[in-house]
């Protein structure tokens, strides 16, 4: 009986251990910009109106089941900075995971943390066919054919993936290509 105790409690301060370890693979700083930037470049897709017929913006932040807190916490700063509308659309943020991203999760874009190749190919493929912004918390997932990123350092660099634009067939207003570095 001890014994199983003792085992629960380390297997309760691994599991602690890792969802902090996650936690530290993200800089807060880049989540709160992106979650300021990534829903007012949503409003500069110049095929939103078709994307939205109900005047509503879905953001879906996809994430491992491990980085479950990180997408939380993304999604409540998106939620405080926009409240329920944006523009002059109604915004819903939600949150799925790799494993349960399927054919019936279309949003009008999407927000991927990190993963593995297939899985974040995976949200790509699916969001490309159907015309929609796949935005990545790193622009190293730009490989995968991520569309847009942001980097901040000194100030914050909106990123466009260059080779990947064609892929999604989204066309930005104009003042997007002025405010973005092309990569």
């Amino acid at each position: 009986m001890m014994i199983m105790s003792i085992m629960r409690i380390a297997l309760s301060f691994l599991l602690f251990l890792s969802c902090s370890v996650s936690a530290d693979t993200y800089d807060h700083l880049l989540l709160r910009a992106q979650a300021s930037i990534f829903p007012k470049i949503v409003l500069l897709d110049q095929g939103l109106n078709k994307k939205t017929p109900d005047d509503e913006i879905v953001l879906n932040i996809v994430s491992s089941k491990r980085d479950a807190y990180i997408a939380q916490q993304l999604k409540k700063s998106i939620e405080d900075k926009y409240g329920s509308s944006l523009g002059n659309k109604k915004l819903t943020v939600s949150i799925t995971t790799f494993e349960e991203f399927n054919e019936t999760t279309l949003a009008t874009a999407y927000i991927v943390l990190q993963s593995s190749e297939s899985l974040i190919k995976k949200v790509v493929a699916y969001a490309s066919r159907h015309e929609r912004i796949v935005f990545s918390y790193s622009y190293s997932n730009f490989i995968y054919d991520a569309l847009i990123s942001l980097h901040v350092k000194e100030k914050a660099y909106v990123y466009l993936n260059k080779s990947a634009i064609q892929l999604y067939g989204i066309e930005f207003l104009p003042v997007f290509y002025k405010i973005t570095k092309i990569i």
